[in-house]
């Protein structure tokens, strides 16, 4: 007797369709969060030096000098 194949099952194809679309839809929300990212950080007035040690201010990170 062969095991039955992973498409005769009944539930198979609706749930196949759900993952499909919830991963399509999932991208698409990180893609546009992305991009709402990006343009905020490219209409920022505050240069890259002060971003960055912000930053590391945030993360907790010395940035007092050279070690």
């Amino acid at each position: 007797m062969q095991p039955k194949k992973l498409e005769n099952y009944r539930f198979f194809q609706p749930i196949a369709w759900t993952l499909c679309v919830g991963f399509a839809s999932f991208v698409g929300m990180l893609s546009l969060q992305l991009q709402d990212t990006v343009a905020e950080l490219e209409s920022s007035s505050v240069n890259f030096e002060t971003r960055l040690q912000n930053i590391e201010q945030a993360v907790g990170i010395k940035t007092d000098g050279p070690n």
